[in-house]
């Protein structure tokens, strides 16, 4: 073993600390260039660039909030459509029936929603359902409202879903005029950066690293004295509570849904695939995946002859495939690699 000791010592340290500080440094110029860049893209006046943009945020929130249960505690969930259509049904029929701003409503469902997660949760997780079983349930819980919202017809509007009521431009009730759309790319921007923010912090208070043993080895953390139950209970509601805001984003940015749009397996993979291409675990994860994926599916349509419409979305889960089979850790992971490959350069080094 090489133990390195004065002026060698000091030099190395610094040599680290540079490298570290080099690093963040680099990490931050990067992050504040990019969020220059995507507070001026409505400035650009194309409609085309910021209503993809915006469905790019839109994935990344929902995949950032999916990651604060799935990500950190290792446990998969199929069923986020059933959160997801909570807020969307709860703020609407707020909306539409007792003329409650969406604003508040969207807070209702998500309050609704954090508690049918953390009601689901603790059933499933108190009788130690979890892998590929708790995956079934919450796809099952997802098609069980699904079915709720067809038969309830007289109270959801059945398979016709809601149609929002058109005010014109009202901010006060969530509702924007067509030449004043760019506020909803401001509005998910600022939902996006909080959650993100939200995660990160999640990650580094005792909270995450409760849900970060839990994920490694949950039988071993709970041999250390943590509650696997309570906290997987805590993480599931608070995903659930985010993923319910998005519903309402969601329907006020297309003022009307159906039962299949919401609570539909397509809208809970849809939440899921930004975390599986970008990385499940990492802050970074959701918002690279939902880029690239959001880029790619644009630019496969685009080049895809008018005959083979639709074939772009074979060339989407050809991408997923391959990513789950060769890069299982995420677009992150090589970024992560890069970072420790940096580090370890020039840092202290032991052999033996």
């Amino acid at each position: 073993m090489d133990i390195r000791s004065g002026p060698d010592a000091i030099g190395v340290a610094k040599d680290s600390g540079l490298a570290r500080f080099s690093l963040n440094f680099y990490y931050g110029l990067l992050g504040g260039t990019a969020l220059a860049i995507l507070l001026l893209v409505p400035l650009f006046k194309n409609n085309y660039v910021t209503y993809v943009i915006t469905n790019m945020l839109f994935f990344a929130y929902l995949g950032q909030a999916w990651n604060i249960m799935c990500g950190y505690t290792g446990q998969l969930s199929f069923g986020h459509a059933t959160f997801f259509g909570i807020g969307a049904y709860a703020s609407s029929l707020l909306y539409v029936r007792l003329g409650i701003t969406p604003w508040l409503g969207m807070f209702v469902g998500g309050s609704l929603a954090f508690m049918a997660g953390a009601g689901l949760g603790g059933v499933a997780f108190r009788y130690g359902v979890r892998g590929v079983f708790f995956a079934l349930v919450t796809l099952t819980t997802a098609e069980l409202f699904r079915l709720l919202a067809l038969f309830l017809e007289s109270f959801t509007g059945g398979a016709e879903g809601i149609l929002l009521p058109w005010k014109g431009h009202n901010p006060l009730m969530f509702s924007f005029g067509v030449k004043e759309k760019y506020l909803y790319y401001y509005t998910v921007l600022v939902m996006m950066l909080g959650c993100t923010l939200l995660a990160y912090w999640i990650k580094r208070i005792r909270f995450g690293f409760y849900l970060a043993a839990i994920r490694e080895n949950e039988d071993a953390a709970e041999t250390l004295g943590i509650d696997g139950v309570k906290f997987k209970i805590i993480a599931i509601g608070i995903s659930a509570f985010l993923t319910a805001l998005g519903g309402t984003f969601y329907v006020q940015l297309y003022q009307h849904f159906e039962p299949e749009e919401v609570f539909g397996p397509m809208r809970s993979f849809e939440i899921i695939f930004p975390v599986i291409l970008g990385g499940g675990g990492n802050v970074m994860g959701p918002p690279i995946g939902a880029f690239v994926l959001q880029f790619f599916e644009e630019v496969t349509r685009a080049i895809m002859p008018a005959h083979l419409h639709g074939f772009h979305r074979i060339l989407y889960g050809i991408l997923l495939v391959t990513m789950i089979m060769y890069l299982p850790a995420g677009l992150v992971s090589l970024i992560e690699n890069w970072k420790d490959r940096m580090v370890s350069k020039h840092g202290i080094r032991t052999e033996g």
